[in-house]
């Protein structure tokens, strides 16, 4: 990991285009060089099988390469341009990509995943995100829509409470709003994560469905003891239709349980559209 994410750990070694691709053909593990030459010049075009760390590309335009079962560790490709590139089952650790340019690129988004894991440089991995979801809708990748809007959104969270608590905002102006998309990310991923929402909605409606269970004496004037599978049918129902179907509770708690059915069904409902709204329309 940098000691300083803006800077290589030293020691390290200067090297120009001749001398590194040199260690380009002879080595599998390149470390601790500083890449002079504004633009990287590979012969041949392609790199496989190597692990840079401690490397910095910044300010370098790197274009039109193939780079493939590539490792980036504490990497630097600050300010850099990447253009016409293809990255196939690489992978970025700790890298900084401070100001970089992203320009038809094709990479899978998972590749990513862990190029940044310090909030503190939250607003960096904000930036590195926006360039991943611009490449891939000018390039028209759109499968990796969801992955790349779900990493923006949380990245600009952190970012945004970062700010905040940065301009020494009071904790109420800004508190509220990150705890709430904070929910917004674990229970139903932003919108973009289907698996997050499936499990939500499904622990909502088994959890609806225990406590109607539980309270079912409570809904009507008259003593019942419905089974589990008529709880089950009176909860989804009466979420489903908006209102109940076949059992009618008659007391106050009944009535006040069935808005509250209704209510979560509604925000289900909700939710279950715009889900499928991003997905299809955007």
């Amino acid at each position: 990991m940098l000691d300083n994410f803006f800077s290589l750990n030293k020691p390290f070694e200067d090297k120009d285009e001749t001398a590194f691709e040199e260690l380009i053909q002879s080595s599998k593990h390149i470390h601790s060089v500083l890449y002079r030459p504004d633009k990287l010049i590979i012969s041949g075009k392609r790199v496989e099988n190597i692990k840079f760390e401690n490397v910095s590309f910044s300010k370098t335009m790197i274009e039109d390469l193939t780079f493939r079962n590539c490792t980036f560790e504490s990497c630097l490709f600050i300010g850099s341009t990447i253009k016409n590139v293809e990255f196939h089952e690489c992978e970025f650790t700790d890298c900084n990509f401070h100001k970089v340019n992203l320009e038809n690129i094709y990479a899978k988004p998972h590749q990513f995943k862990k190029a940044i894991s310090d909030k503190n440089y939250a607003n960096i991995a904000v930036h590195l995100y926006h360039e991943l979801r611009q490449n891939y809708n000018t390039t028209y990748q759109r499968e990796f829509k969801f992955y790349i809007e779900y990493h923006f959104n949380y990245w600009k969270t952190i970012n945004d409470f970062n700010l905040a608590k940065y301009h020494k905002k009071k904790w109420k102006e800004y508190y509220p709003s990150f705890i709430g998309r904070k929910i917004y990310e674990i229970f139903l991923g932003y919108g973009y994560k289907t698996r997050n929402f499936l499990i939500t909605t499904f622990l909502t409606v088994i959890i609806i469905i225990g406590i109607n269970h539980y309270f079912s004496n409570s809904l009507f004037s008259e003593s019942i003891e419905p089974s589990l599978l008529e709880s089950v049918y009176f909860t989804i129902t009466t979420m489903a239709t908006l209102g109940s179907s076949g059992y009618t509770p008659n007391t106050d708690v009944g009535f006040l349980f069935v808005i509250f059915n209704v209510i979560i069904g509604i925000s289900i409902l909700t939710t279950s559209i715009n889900t499928i709204f991003k997905r299809l329309i955007k």
